[in-house]
């Protein structure tokens, strides 16, 4: 009895207590201490690796599956932004290492089903690839739709770049940020760590809208046409897309209801440079959509709405006129 327990004394605590167990097999005959010996440096090797992968798993080196894809996605890029202390971040920088293979896997046909007849336009970027869905009402000439596709490529191709949200923040600061009332509560950001403030909502926005655009699974861009006669912007309507907060994942609501004046677009029509023009009116009715407001009792470009359209018009370098 007593060799046996030394024998499972070695076994636990193999770097410590195996000479102790060899002085105990002197008590054994001959010819079977090299049996016991052979047992015992077997079991020890066993121990070593076992014990080798469990520390290896208990530093965190451990498969990333596909439900922890979008937690992981954002915690990350949380984490980088909090390291920051200006706005010279890129939207979500550290999400360009993130692995997007379950989403870029989709078929064709299970794309067909979720948008149906919508069509799709995909950024020219080198580097990026976003791709946007959308539906152009049946009532706009043939050479109207042109240019509203002209524009929505010139959507797809800048509303994520870095620069224009950096130029937005250098004139705004943390201030100059109107919303639809309780979009920010909606939003569920009042605990959030970084984008509990309003001024930062936009950004969060983004963020979310820039990942699913990545993934082809941004909400569809519904364009319908309005008469000049009836175009008149209702500031207390609701937003038609929310980007709601789920600790460190998200989830987006809705899609984007977006009106042009068909009358303007007729003037348009033989001017193609004018598709800029529509792309910034694009955009405006999108961060609408999302709940941004114009200044109600000033109505003047230093708003966060009106301030991102000409960042976004002037490619990142726009710089407001001074007034006396």
């Amino acid at each position: 009895m007593r060799r046996f327990w030394c024998l499972t004394i070695s076994i636990v605590i193999p770097t410590v207590e195996l000479s102790f167990g060899a002085r105990y097999l002197n008590d054994c005959p001959i010819d079977r201490r090299i049996p016991i010996y052979l047992i015992v440096s077997g079991v020890t090797g066993a121990f070593i690796i076992v014990n080798s992968l469990l520390l290896y798993l208990d530093l965190g080196y451990q498969p990333l599956d596909s439900s922890e894809h979008d937690e992981f996605f954002v915690l990350s890029s949380s984490t980088e932004n909090s390291r920051r202390t200006s706005y010279d971040s890129d939207i979500l920088s550290s999400e360009q290492h993130q692995d997007t293979n379950d989403h870029s896997n989709r078929s064709e046909n299970e794309q067909q089903i979720h948008y149906g007849s919508a069509k799709r336009v995909i950024s020219q970027n080198f580097q990026e690839k976003f791709e946007f869905f959308y539906e152009i009402h049946d009532d706009f000439t043939s050479d109207q739709v042109s240019i509203i596709e002209n524009a929505l490529q010139i959507v797809a191709d800048r509303l994520f770049k870095p620069e224009i949200l950096r130029n937005l923040y250098q004139i705004c600061g943390t201030s100059d940020c109107f919303l639809s009332q309780g979009v920010l509560s909606q939003s569920n950001l009042t605990q959030n760590s970084i984008y509990y403030n309003k001024y930062k909502l936009l950004h969060y926005q983004l963020m979310c809208l820039k990942t699913q655009s990545e993934n082809g699974e941004i909400p569809i861009i519904n364009i319908y046409p309005i008469h000049e006669k009836n175009q008149k912007e209702n500031n207390d309507s609701l937003p038609c897309v929310f980007c709601i907060s789920h600790g460190s994942s998200f989830l987006i609501d809705g899609e984007f209801e977006i009106e042009l004046n068909q009358d303007k677009l007729n003037g348009s029509v033989k001017n193609d440079s004018n598709a800029l023009f529509w792309a910034g009116e694009i955009v405006y009715e999108m961060l609408r959509n999302l709940g941004h407001r114009p200044n109600d009792i000033c109505y003047t470009n230093q708003s966060q709405i009106n301030v991102f359209k000409q960042c976004f018009l002037y490619n990142g370098n726009y710089i407001p006129i001074k007034t006396k």
